[in-house]
């Protein structure tokens, strides 16, 4: 969306009015956030509870635990709450914290799309009003939207049909013809109370359900006053239901023996009990393991199938049609109402909604392969959005409240981290990086993996076959993460002044302030000094092997000498290569100043550069000045680039990286290519880029002395033996014609010698209509990306150009023109397979 800033501006937007909508605004209240919304699609609060009125529906999770903790009920009537309870209950919360004022009913939200360059998110109702926030949560659950069948001639019934969620109450079952398709949660609830109605009941049932008796009776009204007057009692009651259900997490993650015992035991004895005929009983025993569908709770479902007007009918379904249902053996099953009892698409998080992040990436897009998000609450290139009920925050065992909870307490988390930044850098966006992201959602599905979810088809599963709904473990441990895992999960950032401009504010932690206040110290104290003029270049290499130790390399990545195009190179492997369609690599330049470096000195950097990106990274040991002049370095560069797609990889497969003169020699590399008409890389990360060798800029030595790590003296003298001719265009990149290059990202420093030279090398990078991003980080200097072993900041960073990477090579993988050589006029070579 383009549309102006809205009139209708509050700084925090809630989509949803049930549990986890009515939960989220009594937290912000409390918490002194009150320019919020809530923009409810229905005309009441109350989500699943206001919308699913059919017949004995009701909670299968105990009524005190299926409640705020902050707002307990001592009323409750019994044990397992009905809906109409349950949806009282909402109600009176809302009434209780005053939120009328805060909800807009039948507001149901069509579109929600961030604006980077103002810093908001856009959200468009389906009536056409417009609203506009700071921030965005969602809570619209996992149970909203009502998942119909795909069989045919859905639409041919000449009856009443309906979904068990949207309860047609005006029509009359009784002495009807009703037909049932599905056997889930709902189904096992109605099917019992309409059975007693309904002249004939056909149950049509695709795979039975493991039930276990549902324990449910009235609380006395000496209970209830015991829990009115004595609230500890309803506190401790509660607690032990608690205590209780969070057991039964080992069953379904570690032990999954113990559902025999918990689930298989009691199903079969009631089985046994409540219906005589053994070929019935066999048609209503699942063959699947127990727990890979939801165990279901219902003490009289099962009963239901003994009396006389009742008939399970487990052919498959070939087609509806205007007088019933057709199953595969031919026979017509006639039929005045069909219920569809068929379940949610539980899996299609937020539709129909459409949300759009930053730089206009689709959330359908950004979940093709199957939905994710840090926490199942945020997403990466979704700043400043929550999710409520996302993706693997489902349970099997416990209440969703007490997870929402949690979520509550996580996302306030997120936006105090946010006002504290805000009031000391101004950062405005918060978003969770690609690496934990991505490291979180994969010891999710390993876990999940191991768990009782698995081993059938459910609902649990997207289309890929991936358990998108479930949390695998105990509710305790998803409250800890939430409530007290590190926020380095997060970038915090603003615009800067340009739109292709972000800034990054240095971590508000003690101990990064303090690591970085000792960096700037041993720098300024040792390496300053000792780097440039007066000292020989040949001490100024043995001060840069010494200070080499305290930039140790990763872990997990192993390093190997090899040559590469004939120059000596460090190969770094990370201990998991995850860019799996095809080899890729990074061709890192090292900086020095083009007399100084090495890949022994950049290890810190490049092993860590190795593992962020999930691919190898080769440096080159490229000659030195003054022994090997101009062009001798930018040689090596070309030689082991066009190793690399002699080795048979795809220039779309290859990234360029440098920082420093390292990042000139990127930039004179990716400029030879263009005017040889070779083809180009995917993308290039430039870290502290050296621009502009004349060093014409007119802040040189202002930002010298802001500089912790360099000196202008130095870098006057590297260039002049360096020896680079005036006219050499390779290394003139603010007076080329950029147009054709590969996507670049550009890091730099507030304190940093060369920020110049970054802020013009993007501009005029966009200017040529080459995509660009630049991030400036605050109160960083000159590549300190090489404090990676010391400074969070610096991770993140690295981390940044490894994501870059990841998405440039995924972007060529699917045949993007930016990387190929069509941009300097000429089409595409093949590269020849390796041999």
């Amino acid at each position: 969306m383009t549309a102006p800033l809205a009139a209708q501006y509050h700084e925090v937007l809630i989509v949803g009015g049930g549990f986890g909508g009515i939960g989220m605004a009594v937290m912000l209240k409390r918490a002194g956030i009150d320019d919020f919304r809530i923009l409810e699609r229905s005309n009441e609060v109350g989500g699943v509870w206001r919308d699913n009125t059919y017949p004995g529906a009701a909670c299968d999770v105990p009524s005190h635990l299926y409640s705020f903790s902050f707002e307990p009920n001592p009323d409750w009537s019994r044990h397992f709450a009905s809906q109409d309870e349950i949806h009282a209950y909402l109600r009176r919360c809302a009434g209780k914290h005053e939120l009328a004022r805060y909800l807009r009913c039948n507001a149901e939200v069509a579109e929600a799309a961030y604006d980077d360059a103002a810093g908001l998110w856009r959200v468009r109702l389906c009536d056409g009003a417009e609203f506009a926030s700071r921030i965005l949560i969602t809570a619209t659950g996992q149970l909203s939207n009502p998942a119909l069948p795909r069989i045919e001639g859905l639409d041919s019934f000449r009856g009443p049909a309906f979904h068990s969620a949207r309860w047609d109450h005006g029509v009359d079952l009784a002495g009807k013809r009703v037909a049932v398709i599905g056997t889930g949660a709902s189904a096992i609830q109605f099917v019992p109370t309409i059975a007693a109605k309904a002249g004939r009941l056909s149950v049509f049932q695709r795979s039975p359900s493991w039930i276990i008796p549902r324990p449910d009776k009235a609380y006395p009204a000496w209970r209830r006053t015991l829990f009115r007057t004595m609230p500890w009692t309803m506190r401790l009651h509660r607690a032990m239901i608690y205590t209780q259900y969070e057991s039964r997490a080992l069953a379904f993650t570690r032990l999954k023996g113990l559902l025999k015992i918990a689930a298989g035991i009691p199903f079969r004895r009631m089985l046994a009990r409540q219906v005589a005929d053994p070929a019935l009983r066999a048609k209503l025993t699942p063959d699947y393991p127990i727990g890979c569908k939801r165990i279901l709770l219902s003490s009289d479902y099962l009963a239901t199938f003994s009396r006389p007007n009742v008939e399970l009918v487990t052919e498959g379904i070939a087609r509806v049609t205007p007088d019933g249902i057709q199953t595969t053996d031919g026979r017509l099953h006639e039929a005045d109402v069909i219920v569809y009892g068929t379940g949610f698409a539980a899996t299609r998080f937020l539709a129909p909604m459409r949300v759009t992040g930053r730089d206009g990436l689709d959330l359908n897009a950004a979940w093709a392969a199957g939905a994710s998000s840090y926490l199942g609450m945020s997403v990466p290139g979704f700043p400043n959005f929550f999710m409520l009920y996302g993706p693997n925050t489902n349970l099997g065992h416990n209440s969703i409240v007490y997870m929402l909870e949690s979520q509550f307490a996580h996302v306030l988390r997120c936006l105090r981290a946010l006002r504290r930044t805000d009031a000391g850098s101004n950062a405005t966006r918060i978003e969770v990086q690609a690496a934990p992201h991505r490291a979180f959602n994969a010891h999710i599905q390993a876990r999940l993996a191991k768990s009782a979810w698995i081993g059938c088809h459910s609902w649990y599963l997207d289309e890929q076959g991936r358990n998108t709904v479930n949390w695998p473990g105990f509710t305790l441990t998803y409250r800890w993460l939430a409530k007290h895992a590190s926020l380095g999960a997060y970038q915090f950032t603003r615009p800067g002044r340009a739109p292709h401009e972000t800034r990054v504010p240095a971590p508000p932690s003690t101990l990064e302030r303090m690591l970085a206040a000792q960096n700037r110290l041993l720098l300024r104290a040792v390496f300053r000094p000792l780097v440039g003029p007066p000292l020989s270049l040949r001490a100024q290499r043995r001060v840069v092997d010494l200070l080499g130790w305290l930039m140790p390399a990763a872990r997990k990545v192993r390093r190997e000498r090899r040559i590469l195009g004939g120059v000596p190179a460090e190969l770094a492997l990370p201990a998991v290569t995850e860019v799996a369609t095809a080899p890729a690599a990074i061709l890192y330049l090292h900086g020095g100043a083009f007399c100084l470096g090495s890949p022994w000195s950049h290890r810190g950097l490049t092993s860590r550069l190795a593992r962020a990106a999930g691919m190898p990274v080769w440096t080159p040991d490229y000659r030195l000045v003054p022994e090997h002049p101009y062009p001798a370095a930018l040689d090596d560069a070309l030689a082991c680039y066009e190793a690399l797609l002699a080795s048979g990889l795809r220039a779309d497969r290859i990234v360029i990286a440098g920082d420093s003169a390292g990042a000139s020699l990127a930039m004179a590399l990716l400029l030879r290519l263009k005017a040889g008409q070779r083809q180009l890389s995917a993308g290039a990360a430039l870290l502290s880029p050296m621009a502009d060798l004349r060093l014409a800029h007119p802040d040189i030595e202002t930002r010298a002395a802001q500089d912790p790590m360099l000196r202008a003296a130095w870098i006057r003298q590297s260039l002049a033996v360096y020896a680079c001719p005036p006219d050499a265009f390779e290394h003139a990149p603010l007076k080329a014609d950029l147009a054709g290059l590969p996507p670049l990202l550009i890091q730099a420093g507030t304190d940093e010698i060369l920020l110049t030279d970054a802020e013009q090398l993007a501009a005029h990078a966009v200017a040529c209509g080459v995509p660009c991003r630049l991030e400036i980080h605050e109160q960083r200097w000159h590549v300190f990306q090489l404090q990676a072993a010391q400074l969070a900041s610096a991770r993140s960073a690295i981390q940044t150009v490894g994501e870059f990477a990841r998405e440039r090579i995924a972007d060529g993988g699917e045949g993007d023109a930016h990387v190929t050589a069509r941009h300097a006029g000429r089409e595409e070579v093949p590269v020849p397979a390796a041999s």
